[in-house]
Order: structure tokens, then sequence, then C-alpha cells
């Protein structure tokens, strides 16, 4: 990335550009094109022990500015033992929703939600909290799905499930 940076800079001139033409109007009927900020929302979904936070961590060390939130962090102990309570499961879940809200505020990107999201409600906030922001013109934030299945074995019965447009299989 940094000699693609630098590659940018050797291709600048202090030469004044030439005037261009001014573009012909858009085709009526066509929305005006508006300059955004593309920010990245990653939801991580996934049964226990297929991934997700390996992954999450490969894309943290491609992307330094990224941003993980997993509902597990909440049942870590100051001495840095995993201790899970289900009894504070809906109070975790909220805890990470609103640091991943704080987060898409103060403008981070990209935001790796690090959970299993194997129910609707899971995803559910964080979808909310892309269209909340969205509505406030904040910034553009683009949400991808990865999932994580186990590979079909030939004697599975289960017909094969095709992705969704915004989702990737790993």
């Amino acid at each position: 990335m940094e000699e693609s940076f630098l590659e940018s800079f050797g291709r600048l001139s202090l030469q004044q550009p030439q005037p261009r033409p001014p573009a012909p109007p858009p085709p009526r009927g066509t929305p005006p094109r508006r300059h955004s900020f593309r920010k990245h929302l990653y939801l991580l979904r996934g049964l226990p022990g297929s991934g997700k936070t390996t992954l999450a961590r490969q894309l943290q060390h491609d992307f330094p500015r990224a941003l993980i939130f997993s509902t597990d962090d909440f049942f870590f102990r100051e001495d840095g033992a995993y201790e899970f309570n289900p009894d504070f499961l809906e109070e975790a879940h909220e805890w990470n929703q609103k640091r991943a809200r704080k987060a898409m505020r103060n403008g981070i990107s990209p935001i790796i939600i690090d959970n299993t999201n194997l129910h609707a409600w899971e995803m559910k906030p964080y979808a909310v909290m892309v269209y909340q922001t969205e509505q406030k013109n904040l910034f553009r934030l683009e949400m991808d799905m990865i999932v994580f299945r186990p590979e079909m074995k030939k004697h599975s019965w289960s017909p094969k499930r095709k992705n969704t447009p915004n989702e990737r299989t790993v």
C-alpha cells in the first residue's frame, strides 16, 4: 500500500491542468452523483470455532484502523480468563452494540462484528445502526456479511444455499 501511495505522488505535476470541456448533462431521470466516503461494517457469521475471530484478526492486520467488536469480550475477566455466564448474555450484546454504535458515529472503518450472528435478532441492531447512520448523512456505510459454513459432505442431504449479494462464504 505504501508503494502505491508513493507512486501516486510520482505522477503529480506542478503544471496547471488543461481545462476540460464541460461534461454533458446526465441523462434525464438519473439522480446526480454525490461524492461519498464509503465505510465498511463486516458482520462475521458462523458457528463457534469456525474461524471468525481468526479472520477478524487478519482483517485488523490488513487494515490497522479496523476495530473488532465481540460480545465475547464482555466475559473476559481482568486477569484475561474467559468466564461465560448466560445470565448476562443480553447485557453483553447491548454492551457490544453500544461500542459499535460509538465507533460508527466516530467514523471508524472498517468495523468488524465478531459474533456468531446465527439468528436475525443478533444481526438486526447492527443493520439498524447502518440505516440510522446513513439517514443522518454521517457517511455511506456498506455492510458485508461473511458466513462460515462447514464443507458439504457427499452424503449430506442438505441442498447448497446460494449467497445473497452481500454474503461471502469462507
